[in-house]
C-alpha cells in the first residue's frame, strides 16, 4: 500500500513538471490586436486623401477657368487685329486722296472761271475738263464720293456752315450755296462741305 502511494505521488509530480514545461518561465502572454487604433488611423488617412482630392479638383477648376479666359482673350485679340488690318487695308489710300483734293479743287475752279464765249480758251478749257473728268473717275473708282450739298437739308455731320441767312423760302435749314465740296472716302468722312445755309425767317 505504501508502495502504491509512492507511485501516485511520483506520477503527480511528473504531471506538474510537464505542465510547467509547456509554459516556459519569462514567456509573455499573447494579447488581442488593437483594432480600434487601426480603424482610427485608417479614417485619418481617408480624410487626408479626401482633402487632397478636393484641393486637386479646385486647382483643376481654377486652371480650366484660366484656360477659358486665356482662350477668350486670344480670340478677342485675333478679332481686333483682323479688324484693324482690314481698316488699314481699306483706308490705305486716304492720305493720298486728301493730298489730291486741293488739286481737284484748283482744276474745278479753273474750269468754272474760264470764259466760255472766248474761242481763245475753248481748246484749253476742253483739255482741262478732260483732265478733270479723268481725275474724278479715277478717284471715284478708288472710293471717293462727293457729299451732296446744294438744296440739301443742312446736316452738321457732313456740312460746315460758314455763312447763314434768313429766308422765307425754306422751312428747315437748307444749303443754298457750296463754297468747297465735301468728300467721303469709302463711306468715311474725310472733309465736310463748306456751305452757306438758309434758315427759316422767324418773323414769318
Amino acid at each position: 500500500m505504501a508502495k502504491q502511494d509512492q507511485l501516485n505521488k511520483t506520477d503527480s509530480n511528473q504531471l506538474e513538471e510537464g505542465l510547467g514545461d509547456s509554459a516556459p518561465e519569462g514567456a509573455e502572454t499573447p494579447q488581442a490586436p488593437e483594432v480600434n487604433g487601426e480603424v482610427n488611423d485608417t479614417d485619418s488617412k481617408i480624410a487626408q486623401l479626401e482633402n487632397e482630392l478636393a484641393a486637386l479638383k479646385q486647382e483643376r477648376d481654377e486652371l480650366y477657368n484660366k484656360m477659358l479666359r486665356t482662350q477668350a482673350d486670344f480670340e478677342n485679340f485675333r478679332r481686333r487685329s483682323r479688324q484693324e488690318f482690314e481698316q488699314l487695308a481699306l483706308y490705305s489710300g486716304e492720305d493720298l486722296i486728301k493730298k489730291l483734293l486741293p488739286v481737284l479743287d484748283s482744276i474745278e475752279r479753273a474750269v468754272a472761271c474760264s470764259d466760255l464765249s472766248s474761242e481763245k480758251f475753248e481748246n484749253w478749257r476742253d483739255g482741262i475738263v478732260l483732265i478733270l473728268r479723268q481725275l474724278q473717275n479715277l478717284l471715284a473708282g478708288d472710293g471717293l464720293e462727293e457729299i451732296p450739298a446744294v438744296n440739301e437739308m443742312f446736316d452738321p455731320q457732313f456740312h460746315e456752315a460758314v455763312l447763314q441767312e434768313k429766308s422765307d423760302q425754306v422751312e428747315r435749314p437748307t444749303v443754298v450755296e457750296e463754297m468747297q465740296k465735301g468728300y467721303k472716302y469709302k463711306g468715311k468722312l474725310i472733309r465736310p462741305s463748306l456751305v452757306k445755309v438758309a434758315v427759316p425767317d422767324g418773323d414769318q
